[in-house]
């Protein structure tokens, strides 16, 4: 509660207590314990039903205290104060009118008033105070009108707001004098037609108030005298001085925001565009400026820093307060010339342009030191003015508490925390005025003196960039915080130095693997190097089967059979799916061949390799899945060995190192292979029987069982590497993989005959609960199906699991009839071999999975081989990798993980020769 208007300020007033005082009136209409007559009315037990009862029953220094927002009838106040002891009425109500009739030594303050009809009439009183009040007219009124013989009114720090648009907010009538119209704001918006009207008033002064509207913010004629219009803002509308009230009337340092094309003035009938040309005609407008046009719809906006109505009032205007609108004191900014009088701080308008100091957050640094060592404590002020301002610091081990002005403060730990890892630190700023006083904590961690040993992670960042790391700081332990670090990414690149930080993104031109060297130094003063090992290079696309070879229709090339020794140039980059590719994933066929050979693919202007992909009998169709580095021209190579044959080849992926945003994958395996599906059955993987697969009929099923877990590796996988069997197929015919819910695509996966024994590695897109379909043509046939892997979206990850493919020209670490690969002579049955890759022909030790073209050469019976990681060969039993049948050469592409460099190869039965040709690898 504050007590009366003195001196333009409000002084502390006495707490309200529920208990029963004399000097106070409570009403509350909706207290069912209110009473205008019960004895011992007024209290807050038992407040009065009506303000009219209140207000009659007052006492000169009683204070009438409505609460509740209660609505209440139409009231008029016939009792006073004095000088000493006036009669104030406060509070938050609806009421229809409010009038003061014949009084004196009257104050309405500190509230909310709903007008529902009527006005605030001041009606034939002296010495009326309205202050600090949110006032809302009603229709067909005024807000406040001053009338008769009233005088020394003051409204003041209020916030009116209009419904009418025929009366004006405030009238001032003929004869009244001494009205004091001071710090309100008032938007009459598109209601009223003027603010404030004088009509005939006597010494009315009109100050440092907020104003807005549409037509005349301030309105005086009717022969009204010795009006002071100073210190005010005004918001689109103008001063309008009518003729027979310009002699005494005073213009001066008002702040203008007009229409555009607007008046400012109108003086004797003649409206001013410009405050120089109104200086010039009437001698008014001492230091008024516009400031700018007005550009909302709204009341005058207070205007912040800068503007030109700070510092620039004249304090000795009449009725001019010490404080703003909201109560806060005139303050000197100093970012601002001082222009006005007096002091030649105040501001016009209604509202004080405040210190814009606020409170930082202090900091610590470094928040992690060894003892011994110095912390450096910082506020962080938001302070344009520069004000001093004072703190106190409490480090938290028990030193004296540090007062200081300063912008930091240091200090030194010499001990350790007594208990935890930890002290607080306490810091308590003394605050300007008008600012909220803090009090922050911060936690010092002090630790003992330990070693420093730098540790770095190196990661991906995403698909739409697969030659891009992520480096970041990874030690820990160290008490001290990271001084500098430099970065060397290994490529020939300027090395990085950083304060403060080890962290940094970096791009390499080309794929490969890279060793990052980073060298730390701490706060401590101590150094320590790391290095770390990065792989980058090109992310898998993978696409639904699409053709872009075939021979017998002059697809992709000449239509007519290929003959031995000639060459398809097949234009891989631009076809069907493939874009901006560095290797293709192709399943080749070769089908009607002349006499028994073989298929070599290679890149475009590369010499051709002695491998094989497929190895075929006359008449036989086979076919193959390759992965075949894309030339320099944007084309692969196939060959056909002897006769003559026809060529199939359908995409069924590619990798590129410049993918469309986030269309990118890197493999992820678990290690062996994980059947999930044998449509015989399979009791020991818990698969059911399902029977063979119709001809011209799919089978779907689900391959990857996790894809919606968020804690799985196959979460959100694109696509999955199948090793599919065939077995007792009763005609011949082909199966197509793909994507459930696309068309069945015009190309084969896996072609067999009847009877055959059949494996194909297939590289197939999933929906999204994991699932793939398979198409038979022909016949009836069992399938199986383990996965060998699966492509998840690239991404940044704390699991070494994301692997790029790196295709190479075919490079053979196998040949069992040579020697090649450390053993010579066929395998025999039941026989198991080690097969090292890791060190071999440029492939890096830490290879952690091949994609390696195996060959069965001249088999002595119908068996299969195994190819698996040594390290998880027995978890997949019966699978198999190459299934093959006796004295027939048979070959097939295959993923392989590997475990320290190696990959294991077991033969089922009979003898065989075993021909193994590495076309890319790929590593953590």
């Amino acid at each position: 509660m504050l007590s009366l208007l003195v001196g333009g300020g409000f002084l502390p007033g006495a707490e309200l207590t529920a208990s029963a005082d004399t000097g106070t009136r409570y009403v509350d209409i909706q207290n069912a314990s209110c009473s205008d007559t019960a004895a011992g009315t007024g209290t807050q037990a038992q407040p009065y039903c009506t303000l009219q009862a209140a207000v009659d029953a007052a006492q000169p220094g009683d204070t009438v205290v409505v609460s509740g927002y209660g609505d209440y009838p139409a009231t008029t106040v016939t009792s006073s104060g004095t000088s000493d002891a006036p009669l104030t009425i406060e509070g938050n109500f609806r009421v229809a009118g409010l009038t003061f009739a014949g009084v004196h030594d009257v104050a309405l303050r500190d509230g909310t008033m709903m007008l529902s009809a009527g006005s605030i009439r001041v009606q034939d009183s002296d010495d009326v105070t309205i202050d600090k009040f949110n006032l809302n007219g009603a229709e067909d009124a005024s807000v406040i009108a001053v009338s008769g013989s009233s005088s020394d009114v003051t409204i003041s720090r209020n916030n009116l707001l209009p419904v009418d648009k025929d009366n004006p907010v405030i009238s001032v009538g003929v004869g009244v004098r001494r009205t004091v119209v001071t710090t309100n704001d008032i938007d009459e918006g598109e209601y009223a037609d003027r603010d404030i009207a004088l009509d005939g008033a006597v010494d009315t002064a009109v100050t440092s108030n907020n104003l807005g509207g549409l037509a005349d913010l301030v309105a005086i004629d009717g022969a009204s005298t010795g009006t002071t219009v100073e210190n005010n803002g005004f918001d689109r509308g103008r001063i309008e001085v009518g003729a027979d009230s310009t002699a005494t009337t005073t213009i001066g340092y008002n702040l203008y925001y007009p229409r555009a094309g607007g008046a400012v003035y109108g003086w004797a009938g003649t409206d001013y565009t410009e405050v120089a040309s109104f200086q010039t005609a009437t001698g008014q407008g001492g230091h008024d400026i516009v400031g700018g046009t007005a550009g909302g719809t709204s009341g005058f906006q207070w205007y912040g820093e800068g503007n030109p109505g700070i510092d620039s009032a004249d304090a000795n205007a009449p009725g001019e307060l010490s404080t703003d609108i909201l109560g806060f004191p005139r303050v000197d900014d100093t970012l601002t010339p001082n222009t006005g009088t007096g002091p030649g701080y105040f501001d016009r308008g209604a509202n004080e342009q405040r210190n814009p100091f606020s409170v930082g957050y202090p900091t610590a640094s470094p928040n992690r030191i060894a003892v011994g060592a110095t912390v450096t404590v910082t506020p962080h002020d938001v302070n344009p003015w520069g004000t001093t301002v004072s703190r106190t610091y409490d480090f938290g081990d028990g030193t004296p508490p540090l007062t200081s002005t300063a912008a930091s403060v240091r200090h030194t730990y010499t001990k350790l925390p007594g208990s935890g890892d930890s002290f607080v630190i306490t810091v308590d700023t003394d605050t300007p005025p008008g600012a909220l006083a803090w009090e922050r904590q911060l936690v010092e961690y002090v630790s003992p003196q330990a070693p420093f040993t730098a540790k770095i992670a190196v990661l991906a960042l995403d698909a739409s960039t697969p030659l891009a790391v992520h480096v970041r700081d990874d030690a820990q332990g160290d008490p001290f915080e990271l001084g500098s670090c430099r970065i060397d990414f290994g490529d020939g690149t300027p090395a990085v130095t950083q304060d403060y930080s080890c962290e940094d993104q970096h791009t390499y031109a080309k794929a490969g693997t890279y060793t990052v060297h980073a060298t730390e130094s701490d706060l401590g003063g101590r150094t320590s190097s790391t290095t770390a090992e990065v792989t980058v290079g090109p992310v898998f696309v993978s696409t639904s089967p699409s053709r872009i070879l075939d021979t017998r229709t002059g697809l992709g090339a000449p239509k007519a059979q290929v003959a031995a020794g000639k060459v398809v140039h097949l234009k891989a980059n631009g076809a069907g799916p493939v874009a901006n590719a560095t290797s293709v994933l192709l399943n080749v066929t070769v089908t009607r061949p002349t006499v028994g050979g073989h298929i070599t693919a290679y890149p475009g202007g590369a010499s051709q390799p002695t491998s094989s992909i497929i190895n075929y009998a006359k008449g036989q169709t086979a076919a193959n899945l390759v992965t075949v580095p894309i030339g320099p021209d944007g084309t692969v190579s196939l060959s056909v060995s002897a006769g003559s044959a026809d060529l199939v080849a359908d995409v069924e992926g590619y990798t590129t190192l410049t993918p469309e945003a986030n269309d990118g994958s890197v493999l992820h395996d678990d290690g062996g292979l994980i059947r999930v599906l044998d449509t015989r059955g399979d009791k020991t993987n818990g698969l059911p029987a399902l029977g063979k697969v119709a001809p011209h009929s799919s089978l779907t099923f689900t391959a990857l069982r996790n894809i919606g877990n968020a804690n799985s590796a196959e979460y959100g996988a694109t696509a999955v590497v199948l090793d599919l069997v065939e077995t007792g197929a009763t005609s011949n015919s082909y199966v197509t993989a793909y994507r459930p819910g696309d068309a069945v695509p015009t190309a084969s996966n896996l072609n067999f005959g009847t009877g055959e024994t059949r494996a194909a590695m297939v590289v197939v897109p999933v929906d999204t609960n994991g699932r793939v379909s398979l198409y038979n043509n022909a016949g009836s046939v069992d399938l199986i199906a383990s996965v060998e892997g699966v492509y998840v979206p690239f991404g940044p990850t704390t699991e070494p699991f994301n692997k790029p493919l790196h295709p190479i020209a075919p490079v053979r670490v196998l040949d069992t009839r040579s020697g090649t690969g450390g053993h010579k002579g066929a395998l025999a049955s039941g026989s198991t071999l080690q097969v090292r890759v890791g060190g071999t022909a440029g492939i890096p030790s830490d290879v952690t999975g091949v994609l390696v073209n195996l060959t069965a050469v001249t088999p002595s019976a119908n068996g299969h081989l195994t190819a698996d990681d040594p390290d998880e060969f027995n978890t997949s039993p019966g699978a198999s990798t190459l299934n093959f049948m006796a004295g027939r050469t048979t070959a097939v592409l295959a993923y392989v993980p590997c475990y320290e460099g190696r990959f294991t190869l077991h033969n089922a039965q009979g003898a065989v020769n075993a021909v193994a040709d590495i076309e890319g690898y790929y590593t953590s």
